[in-house]
């Protein structure tokens, strides 16, 4: 369990925290989804990201995130005791584990959900069109239609990539499962007040947003608080 949990809610968290650097943020009104997303942007701090990389690094970034996610949703179920937990051992304020587990189902699926519809699938369409315009396959004004589309569904309410019922799901389903699981494991002397702290903070910076700096900010404090977990239980504690 100890090398699941370092990859899970270390490496993973790692890796995710380097690629959320060239997440951009803010571009949803200026200068618009689309014309923002369709070609590589040179570093500029309203965007937060280090730098944008156009349409295909789009893509492969969350496709690679997507299943870093849920490994890091994974992580999170083993400190919550979801996989395997001493006969003997009988937790205090079991509840807190349940929501925990509750609240992790929830982030991955609507954080798989937002990824694969505002991420995957637009990558590939801003991808598609670029290529049917440069084939002359569509004209001007059909690329303009298609890109006003795509503008209307990022912001759609049900499935848009920001303030949408799925995107706030998912935000909000990472801070109760990250408050809930520190409640739990602290309450059972797993993890010290500083862990906890790091834990919440998590939660909360990836509850703001998964682009940049949250996104990075989230990711690193939770390999923090891992790494220390993993360092405080390398022995048996000693009651």
């Amino acid at each position: 369990m100890r090398i699941m949990i370092f990859i899970c809610l270390v490496l993973s968290p790692l890796i995710l925290m380097g690629m959320e650097l060239f997440h951009p943020a803010h571009f949803t009104k200026n200068p618009g989804m689309t014309a923002y997303l369709c070609h590589p942007q040179a570093h500029d701090p309203h965007y937060d990201a280090l730098a944008y990389f156009g349409p295909n690094w789009w893509f492969l970034l969350h496709m690679v995130q997507t299943p870093l996610v849920v490994l890091v949703g994974i992580g999170l179920l083993i400190l919550s005791d979801a996989f395997y937990r001493d006969p003997m051992y009988k937790p205090k304020a079991e509840i807190f584990s349940w929501i925990a587990r509750i609240a992790i189902f929830l982030f991955v699926v609507y954080f798989t959900v937002l990824d694969s519809i505002g991420g995957i699938g637009l990558g590939r369409q801003l991808i598609v069109i670029d290529q049917l315009f440069a084939a002359g396959e569509i004209s001007g004004y059909d690329a303009h239609v298609i890109q006003r589309f795509l503008d209307v569904m990022w912001v759609d309410s049900w499935i848009g990539g920001v303030g949408s019922f799925v995107s706030l799901t998912g935000s909000w389903a990472v801070f109760v499962a990250a408050s809930s699981l520190g409640i739990y494991l602290i309450l059972n002397k797993k993890i010290n007040l500083l862990c906890f702290a790091l834990l919440l903070g998590f939660g909360w910076e990836l509850q703001l947003a998964h682009a940049s700096y949250h996104g990075p900010i989230a990711f690193s404090l939770l390999a923090l608080a891992s790494a220390l977990y993993l360092y405080q239980s390398r022995s048996p504690r000693q009651e």
